[in-house]
């Protein structure tokens, strides 16, 4: 069965098509004369009858085109077949010597016209339509501008001759069936190609472990391998054309955007899918220097471990060994955390303890929990262990356990409480020297010391150790074992104090106003000036602190809307002067605006606060109001 119908509105033009047909030897049995409003029925059912391409002219291509998959290569009149037309068009009129003639069609349907008024001795002016409605307007249109006669389908002669107006159908000859003839089978070997190339790429795709989506320009699933199908329960019919942000709602779109705008060369994370934590690549798909779209591979860790049990999952739960923040719960804008976040990811599928430094009140445990619910370990327990204000044998009983105690959880300690799990072991710089000997020998050879005697217990567990020291330097001040600084030192996070990143400060500052307005119900809006006033404030403690000043500037504000006096006057009072030690070592200090002012003005006046009240535009009075408000005492006063 033929490959290519040849669908035309002329019997005229099939018998062209049959005498082609016969003379190159071609194997094309699909010829009809159609009807233009019968186009697309027709091309249907030869489809039905195994045609992959269609041969058809003018309108009736149009409509195939628009209204069906099916491609279609269109009849294109040469020059030779242009020039023919034009010299039947002077015929019409043969009382004009230089005619003008309307040519009114679909503009792929014609070849270069450029030097035919030259060649011709015509002024032949060019009518495009995009529509067969457009038709009569073109008529018209040519009609009113002068035209002598118009050429056109089967549309154009029928509204010609209803007007009683020359008109001239365009004819083609068997050069033009021959030239479309070889489109079509170029199309037929393009379609070839392409499906020998789909059927190698899926057979690619189809043997692959790893679970693999195709993503176009637009972030819409295209194509899914079978892996990729066992991954997320779905049928490959079911993920194709959903968009990626639906499918995987955790996954950071703006990596996924930067892959796509040429920004990044791949990207790699780990993320959550059906309850099982995996390793994510993105890689574009560039052809000619553009991005059509990437390659999302999914890759799970298949090392064998053991199985953690209901009744194991529920005892964690009701003992609070769990885990509650995600990823997905961090509000973050800066460049500096999401550098952070991304390492934090990239470790999360890693078995090896990670490190993670940050000042007091950054989001140190917060972080070592998604890190813990993004990994192969979030189905077993979170166990914390906080070594500040504990004796070393307190440390040694909490962490290494002891069979002597009474206590279960002191008897077991929390490197066996937390088997299949994560132990997160906050301000490790406090760990006393007995306790790092024994952390690196459970670490480096799943060793477990308990009351000075070293036997081997196998366990699956990871450690995350958080600081606020530099723990390189107390290695060198002889505090901190060198092996094991160096067996926590290589999977680091470090966490960038809110100084550094003031847009999160915006994000947190209203995420308190959201929080504290459904606490308390009540609806203050923040100023821009005080958002700067709360931007631009160095906060030592951090989030911690951040969050306890809004819960304080919420509940306390007098007005509906918080302005920076109101911030300005809540910071001195909840912290009148606040030192600051910067990475270079020098100290900055922080006061009150008011503050500086007061203190200033006294200075100059050498302590005169009646020139001082009068600069200031303010009765004595008053300004010692201001001075006992702010806490301002002059030197003068006490000599």
């Amino acid at each position: 069965m033929s490959k290519i119908a040849i669908l035309l509105p002329k019997a005229y033009m099939l018998e062209q098509a049959k005498r082609v047909i016969e003379e190159d030897s071609l194997d094309i049995d699909i010829l009809k004369v159609i009807k233009t409003p019968d186009s697309v029925y027709e091309a249907r059912q030869v489809v039905e009858l195994g045609a992959e391409v269609i041969l058809a002219r003018g309108v009736q291509a149009a409509f195939i085109r628009q209204y069906t998959n099916i491609p279609v290569a269109e009849l294109t009149l040469t020059g030779q077949e242009i020039g023919l037309m034009i010299a039947s068009a002077k015929k019409k009129v043969p009382d004009k010597k230089h005619p003008h003639i309307a040519l009114i069609g679909f503009k792929n349907m014609f070849s270069d016209m450029t030097y035919a008024d030259e060649l011709f001795d015509v002024e032949l002016k060019f009518y495009n339509i995009t529509a067969i409605e457009q038709a009569a307007e073109k008529v018209d249109l040519a009609i009113e501008e002068g035209a002598d006669v118009l050429m056109g389908g089967d549309t154009v002669n029928a509204l010609a001759a209803q007007k009683g107006f020359p008109g001239q159908f365009i004819d083609s000859t068997e050069e033009s069936i021959r030239s479309a003839i070889t489109v079509a089978k170029k199309m037929i070997q393009t379609a070839e190609a392409e499906k020998n190339y789909i059927a190698q790429f899926e057979t690619v795709l189809d043997s692959s472990y790893n679970a693999i989506l195709e993503i176009d320009e637009q972030k819409h699933i295209t194509i899914v391998n079978k892996a990729g199908e066992e991954l997320f329960r779905k049928k490959a019919e079911q993920l194709q054309g959903a968009a990626l942000e639906k499918v995987l709602p955790e996954l950071e779109q703006r990596y996924m955007d930067e892959v796509l705008a040429g920004k990044r060369d791949s990207f790699m994370t780990s993320v959550y899918v059906a309850g099982m934590p995996m390793m994510l690549t993105a890689a574009p798909i560039q052809y000619e220097n553009q991005i059509r779209g990437m390659i999302l591979s999914f890759y799970r860790n298949t090392a064998t471990r053991k199985n953690i049990n209901t009744e194991e999952l529920h005892s964690h739960y009701l003992k609070g060994y769990v885990a509650h923040a995600h990823f997905s719960d961090l509000k973050i804008n800066s460049k500096e955390m999401e550098y952070c976040v991304e390492l934090s990811k990239m470790y999360a599928l890693s078995r090896k303890p990670v490190l993670i430094i940050g000042e007091e009140g950054t989001e140190k445990e917060i972080l070592a929990q998604c890190i813990h619910n993004n990994s192969s370990y979030k189905a077993g327990p979170f166990v914390t262990i906080n070594c500040s204000g504990m004796t070393e044998q307190m440390q040694i009983d909490r962490i290494f356990g002891n069979p002597n105690a009474e206590d279960e959880s002191l008897k077991k300690g929390a490197l066996a409480i937390g088997d299949l799990g994560t132990i997160l072991i906050s301000e490790i710089e406090k760990l006393s020297p007995v306790c790092q000997y024994r952390l690196y020998r459970a670490v480096r050879y799943d060793s477990l010391i308990q009351n000075d005697l070293e036997r081997s217990q196998t366990l699956d567990n990871r450690i995350i150790a958080t600081t606020t020291e530099d723990l390189y330097k107390c290695v060198q001040e002889g505090c901190f074992r060198e092996d094991l600084y160096y067996l926590l030192n290589g999977l680091t996070v470090e966490i960038p104090p809110l100084r550094k990143r003031q847009e999160d400060i915006r994000a947190i500052v209203e995420e308190c106003r959201v929080k504290f307005t459904r606490r308390y119900a009540r609806f203050p809006r923040i100023a821009e000036d005080a958002m700067e006033a709360l931007m631009a404030y160095p906060w030592p403690g951090n989030e911690i602190q951040l969050e306890a000043f809004c819960e304080r500037m919420m509940l306390t504000t007098p007005k509906k809307t918080i302005t920076s006096d109101f911030v300005h006057f809540l910071l001195d009072d909840l912290y009148p002067v606040q030192e600051h030690k910067l990475e270079d070592g020098t100290t900055v200090i922080y006061q009150h605006p008011e503050v500086a002012r007061l203190t200033e003005l006294l200075e100059k006046h050498h302590g005169n606060r009646s020139a001082v009240a009068k600069e200031l535009g303010i009765s004595t009075t008053t300004l010692w109001r201001h001075m006992k408000k702010y806490g301002v005492v002059s030197k003068y006063d006490l000599t």
